[in-house]
């Protein structure tokens, strides 16, 4: 018998119930923001209060809730974390080959002029960092390379810490958004819907950041004074950013953008050069990295970053994914897919969807033409869904009175309509393929269907390797070894090391996913969304702080899309608001919790040497943060309002 979701299992009541279901998130936001407790051990314990509450308050099986919580995790290491696995591995491919130092020294030796050198270390160099590894490594390297320049060390770390908000939601190869689509339960096209969506978002922000980040750094005029270099380098990467993001996907937008801006920035640095350096109040004159490296060497250092592009582009064209795809596996996952049901209507209610659907599959008979096959079918594909509704109706009135409830005689009522159901949909699209109905023709009857089945969640797992993305990034790090010069016994040490290395954020990333399915396979995150349906007409404005608050708590985008997305979803479905625009939404206003998450300034400290001094540099940052997330509030309100046709 399948498990029927409940959503105000707490007396009756929303609000109590909606309070009961925040509590998993409260557990890991108190262990990682006051407890300071280490994100694996903190996400586990809000999965152990998840499925506590699962069982004994929502009165969820403990088997199906147990299995959620498997599959959560088994798509949180693939193939969530096999991108992230692969995408370090590369970057430390290049680090142990010296490549990485290259670049680095390259970027740092173009310019004495501190506000170019910002914009290349901070904004392009960081951005490129952030898709190119992620997980704190811009900050650290940036800001540290930052104050080997000789900036202090609270404008270096604040510096690249307001900078790397334009790259954060794609960062390490478009994890935030990968991880996204998954708890909102998305297929690949939705994944692109979603990816286009935080690229009508974030590159307007993108845009200004440059011009932002050299203001608080030098002053209104001093940045005036270096405005083409700043328009350059905003326009360009805001371009890149959007183009990549809405017709590629996910996987590419931060190194592509970061690639053209630094490229760009780099042709106009020839022709055009700022009257003056500007240099800061200690110093004396500017400075500038020196090194020796040949134009070969330098182009031979970013060969790796030139195979991850070409690599992720050729598993992105779709007829190679379609070979690739061959191999792949996909199974229900068993005594979980379709054993969970939500929309179980009363019996009581029921009889009057039975005279809903009838009299749709009434009108819909009277026009649908006789002579055409595939309308002679679907004709009778009708015929018998009216018959099984006349099966239905005595189940029902037997059972008028008990509530929403599935005994197995509705559930043997209800399945060979699902069956015919499905079966009149294809027709439907086959006929309207064919131009010889109406598109809409049969919204109506199916919509009617839809009203009156209970909606089966499915559970199914897709083991994909040959066109997962992590496998072109994998192929990108073995040819990158080769031109590095890195031995096959050195690779072989970086994996173990790499594997090592991420065993924590590993059972992280698993624990959070499997916490989020736990969530959503009990109906929590549904009785949060509707708590927030209270919200109305302002929840787009809401939304992005959601993405803003998990952020600060969690110190990742990924983690703070994980946790809200199917609450996004959820409230926006209720709303009749755009779900993509509201997922959208969490991780573009989570960027700008970044800057202030624990995590972030921890790191940032530590790399530019002023460990101890993690508040003031907090207060440094609050005021950007909050800045930067009420413009992402608006821009989200517009969209869901007066530019909605910015919504894919």
């Amino acid at each position: 018998m399948p498990w029927i979701q409940n959503y105000t299992p707490v007396g009756e009541s929303l609000g109590m119930s909606a309070l009961v279901a925040a509590v998993p998130l409260v557990v890991i936001f108190v262990c990682l923001a006051l407890l300071k407790m280490k994100a694996h051990k903190a996400s586990l314990l809000a999965v152990a209060s998840a499925l506590a509450i699962a069982v004994f308050v929502w009165g969820m099986p403990l088997k199906l809730a147990g299995l959620a919580f498997g599959q959560g995790a088994a798509f949180g290491l693939f193939p969530v974390f096999y991108i992230v696995l692969t995408t370090l591995f590369l970057y430390n491919i290049t680090v142990q080959g010296g490549q990485f130092e290259i670049i680095r020294a390259s970027l740092a030796g173009l310019t004495a002029d501190r506000r170019i050198q910002a914009l290349l270390i901070a904004f392009c160099f960081g951005a490129f960092i952030e898709g190119a590894a992620g997980f704190g490594t811009p900050v650290a390297i940036a800001g540290a390379t930052l104050v080997g320049l000789g900036f202090r060390p609270l404008y270096a770390a604040g510096i690249c810490l307001v900078a790397n908000t334009a790259p954060v939601a794609f960062g390490a190869i478009g994890i935030p958004v990968v991880a996204l689509s998954a708890v909102m339960g998305y297929d690949d096209t939705g994944m692109m819907k979603l990816s286009a969506m935080v690229g009508h978002q974030l590159p307007f922000l993108s845009l200004m950041i440059p011009f932002y980040v050299i203001v608080m750094m030098a002053g209104f005029k001093k940045a005036m004074e270096v405005f083409p270099a700043i328009a350059v380098c905003g326009l360009v990467f805001a371009l890149a950013q959007y183009v990549t993001a809405s017709f590629i996907g996910p996987y590419l937008p931060d190194i592509t953008a970061s690639l053209a801006s630094m490229a760009a920035l780099v042709l106009l640095l020839r022709v055009w050069q700022p009257k003056e350096n500007f240099v800061f109040a200690h110093e004396q004159q500017a400075t500038k990295e020196e090194h020796n490296y040949t134009g070969a060497q330098i182009f031979r250092a970013w060969t790796p970053y030139l195979f991850l592009t070409v690599m992720v582009l050729l598993w992105g064209i779709p007829s190679v994914k379609n070979v690739l795809d061959q191999s792949k596996v996909v199974f229900a996952v068993p005594g979980l897919d379709n054993m969970i049901v939500k929309k179980v209507t009363t019996p009581d209610e029921g009889l009057w969807r039975i005279a809903a659907v009838t009299g749709e599959i009434d009108k819909l008979a009277a026009v649908l033409p006789q002579g055409d096959a595939q309308g002679a079918k679907a004709l009778a594909v009708l015929g018998e869904l009216k018959a099984l509704q006349s099966g239905l109706a005595p189940v029902e009135q037997r059972l008028v009175g008990k509530g929403a409830v599935l005994p197995e005689e509705r559930v043997a009522a209800f399945e060979p309509i699902f069956k015919k159901a499905d079966e009149l949909k294809k027709l439907g699209e086959g006929l309207v393929r064919d131009k010889v109905v109406e598109k809409d023709q049969f919204k109506a009857v199916n919509k009617a269907l839809a009203d009156q089945l209970p909606a089966k969640i499915p559970a199914k797992y897709t083991f994909n390797f040959m066109s997962a993305a992590g496998t072109a990034i994998l192929i990108a790090a073995l040819l990158s070894a080769l031109v590095c010069g890195v031995r096959f016994g050195s690779v072989l040490k970086i994996a173990v090391k790499t594997v090592v290395d991420m065993r924590y954020p590993a059972l992280t990333v698993a624990s959070v996913l499997g916490l989020a399915y736990i969530m959503n396979n009990s109906g929590m995150t549904n009785c949060l969304g509707l708590a927030f349906t209270k919200t109305g007409h302002w929840f787009p404005l809401i939304a992005p702080l959601l993405g803003w608050l998990g952020v600060f708590l969690t110190g990742s985008d990924t983690s703070s899309n994980v946790l809200f997305g199917g609450l996004q979803k959820a409230t926006a479905e209720q709303l009749g608001i755009s779900p993509i625009l509201t997922g959208a939404a969490n991780t573009s206003g989570g960027v700008m919790g970044k800057m202030i998450s624990p995590q972030s300034l921890a790191v940032a400290t530590a790399a530019c040497g002023m460990v101890g001094e993690e508040g003031s540099l907090f207060r440094f940052t609050l005021k950007h943060s909050l800045f930067l997330t009420s413009l992402v509030c608006i821009i989200v309100y517009l969209q869901a309002y007066y530019l909605q046709w910015m919504i894919p």
